[in-house]
């Protein structure tokens, strides 16, 4: 018999995660602000022109929405993971938790997000198709993100943070997980 995992409680909502980052937002840019008004000008900040200063906070909230978008993608393939698991361990009747349990007995918690769970979705939701995919392509900023950007990426489209949150929001609603 295989070990079950036991869930941790520590996944993220898609919601918790959007908030996280709206308040970051929020404190990265009246940090700015306060440098600008020179209420604080911390040592790094010395000499700065106020070009310079702007372009530096960008680039610190692009950061921020890239981890955002690893973090959004992440909680999703969780959602995906732990609605295998618990189709499988709950033995469910649908076709689906069928299909789940058949990929378990051969591979356990080890199945593959894309070519096990996903497609298997696909396949008995073929009306879910397009969200998936959506899902699969932002995969590829997800991996380049969580591997640490080492190559260019070929990702066939810009993903920002408004494209990734609407992906994933898209497809937990429309799987229901």
């Amino acid at each position: 018999m295989k070990r079950r995992i036991t869930f941790s409680g520590e996944n993220k909502s898609l919601e918790d995660i959007v908030n996280f980052y709206n308040l970051c937002k929020s404190a990265l840019l009246k940090y700015k602000e306060n440098i600008k008004k020179g209420l604080e000008i911390p040592e790094e900040f010395i000499g700065f022109t106020l070009e310079e200063l702007d372009q530096h906070f960008k680039d610190k909230i692009e950061e921020l929405e890239n981890l955002i978008c690893l973090d959004l993608l992440a909680a999703v393939e969780a959602k995906l993971r732990m609605d295998y698991l618990t189709r499988v361990y709950n033995r469910k009747k649908d076709r689906l938790s069928r299909i789940f349990r058949h990929i378990y007995k051969e591979k356990a918690e080890r199945a593959s997000l894309d070519e096990d769970i996903l497609e298997s979705w696909k396949e008995q939701y073929p009306q879910a198709k397009k969200y998936i995919s959506d899902y699969k392509g932002a995969l590829q900023l997800r991996h380049w993100l969580a591997h640490g950007r080492y190559w260019t990426p070929k990702l066939g489209k810009k993903y920002d943070l408004l494209t990734v949150y609407t992906i994933c929001k898209n497809l937990v609603d429309y799987l229901q997980i």
